[in-house]
């Protein structure tokens, strides 16, 4: 069911949306990288404007912004940045459209123009070499959880790969001659959603790239049955999911997590590691991920003594906090939440004046923490670790890749604030167009699979730790990030790149 993608996302107000924790964010797990779901509460009646053509800014469901309209999937209008998800097409003026467009025309915010000459080889590209191949353009698909109980959760997912895919096609005209188009898909949060998803699209696109949802173990029934010839170069939430051969990612699953951070944290606050406190979504995929995460602290001589796995109408974390205190927590360690939670536990923490020794929160790297925790005061000193460079814009100097992410984003986007599906769904796409341009112009779902497995180092220009994309062999690398004055500062990190010392644990949950 596609969707429009056009509407950015506001930051969730607290008491105004619905918390619903059983959509809790599976990837925080899984890895040691920073979550940050922001729902804002007027997200769905901006949703139904975009999707109605009104406002003049992003494109809907079929209809641009200002005076745009469309039916095909690639259509793009004069002005906008983007053209629209299913047939919406950026209008006059308007800032940015709907998800699987082309580049805008002139006028449009965030720098406008038409795209560059294709780069069409000498002889031709084939035409139409494979399922969702022409001679004019390659059409994927992207399945995420969009709507549903928690909208705009893996928002992300096609907005990083749709700001990559612009970047490719205004600059370079495509891959060898081709636009790249991206068609998305949203399972709402419902298993037979994801599984009508992906039935609905796997014969028409030529793979899939940049998906994010809970719910992916639904869809990797339907793929394992017949469809495993389909590239999927997306961040498998669920065991079935990664264990298709024909699913690669810049961050593969495993259950478990790095050792390193664990070694590091114990070497500093020693005493601190013997009284740990916890929160835990009971969403079943987050729960069994957590499983992993704490086998792999245990083995590093951490003791979890509070846990409470909350139910989704779970609004308030007073009582966890009187409860830790009483229970001797001395170490809280969130990263079974989503971001903003974490925000409002660490602002209710403050008002019982309850500070712990040591507060790590790698799901804390996002742009609203500090001020949803209520200021600098409440989270001065937390730690968070995180596994790609810092895309709120920090490392934007140092590393071009996070530049580009941020300008492309923002151009498409303006109103979404960069999070890790988006920074993640980009380096996926930058994934995928490099193995187009190994694989040729002639290309088939076959010979880029056969890249892929081949691809043994991949970081998307430093943006990432090198990965064996090829092996799916789990990251172990990191940095650490501690929240002073309201800034994330880098600490005992190496001056440019991931800390990599330590492993990664493999848990069998």
């Amino acid at each position: 069911m596609p969707v429009d993608t056009g509407s950015g996302r506001g930051r969730r107000s607290r008491g105004t949306v619905r918390r619903t924790r059983a959509a809790l964010l599976v990837v925080c797990t899984l890895t040691m990288s920073g979550c940050g779901l922001r729902v804002g509460s007027g997200q769905v009646k901006a949703a139904l404007q975009a999707a109605q053509g009104q406002g003049g800014g992003g494109g809907g469901l079929g209809t641009g912004g200002g005076g745009g309209s469309g039916t095909g999937v690639e259509a793009a209008g004069g002005g906008g940045t983007s053209g629209g998800l299913a047939g919406g097409t950026a209008g006059a003026g308007g800032t940015s459209a709907g998800l699987a467009g082309t580049s805008g025309g002139a006028g449009g915010a965030g720098g406008g123009g038409g795209a560059s000459a294709t780069t069409l080889p000498a002889g031709g590209n084939g035409g139409a070499t494979d399922v969702g191949v022409t001679g004019n353009t390659i059409t994927v698909g992207n399945v995420s959880d969009l709507g549903g109980p928690v909208p705009g959760l893996f928002q992300g997912g096609p907005n990083g790969t749709q700001a990559y895919f612009n970047y490719i096609n205004q600059t370079q005209g495509g891959v060898f001659g081709r636009q790249l188009k991206l068609v998305a898909s949203d399972d709402g949060l419902q298993c037979n959603q994801n599984e009508s998803d992906y039935q609905n699209l796997v014969n028409s696109v030529f793979a899939f790239v940049g998906s994010w949802s809970l719910d992916d173990n639904c869809g990797a029934q339907i793929l394992s049955q017949g469809h495993t010839d389909i590239p999927l170069i997306q961040q498998a939430l669920n065991p079935q999911m990664a264990a298709l051969p024909n699913e690669y990612s810049i961050n593969p699953f495993a259950y478990g997590g790095p050792t390193g951070t664990f070694q590091y944290f114990k070497s500093k606050y020693p005493d601190a590691i013997s009284a740990v406190g916890t929160l835990v979504g009971n969403q079943p995929a987050a729960v069994a991920a957590w499983k992993g995460i704490r086998a792999d602290m245990e083995a590093q001589g951490y003791k979890v003594v509070y846990e409470d796995d909350f139910p989704p109408a779970q609004s308030n974390f007073t009582a966890d906090v009187v409860r830790m205190r009483s229970q001797g927590v001395k170490e809280v360690f969130l990263q079974s939440v989503n971001a903003p939670d974490a925000a409002d536990f660490a602002n209710e923490a403050a008002q019982q004046n309850w500070k712990p020794e040591l507060w790590h929160c790698p799901v804390c790297y996002f742009g609203g923490y500090v001020s949803q925790s209520g200021g600098p005061g409440p989270v001065e000193g937390h730690y968070a670790t995180v596994v790609q460079e810092l895309f709120l814009g920090e490392d934007a100097a140092t590393v071009p890749e996070v530049a580009l992410f941020d300008k492309w984003l923002k151009q498409a986007y303006p109103s979404f604030e960069p999070d890790q599906f988006a920074d993640t769904s980009w380096a996926n796409a930058a994934l995928f167009v490099q193995t187009l341009k190994m694989v040729g112009p002639h290309l088939t779902r076959k010979a880029v699979l056969a890249a892929l497995a081949g691809m043994h180092h991949f970081s998307d220009n430093n943006m990432f730790p090198d990965t064996d994309v090829g092996a799916k062999t789990p990251g172990h690398c990191y940095m650490i990030l501690q929240l002073k004055g309201g800034k994330y500062t880098k600490v005992d990190d190496p001056p440019s790149g991931f800390r990599c010392d330590g492993a990664f644990f493999r848990a069998n949950v």
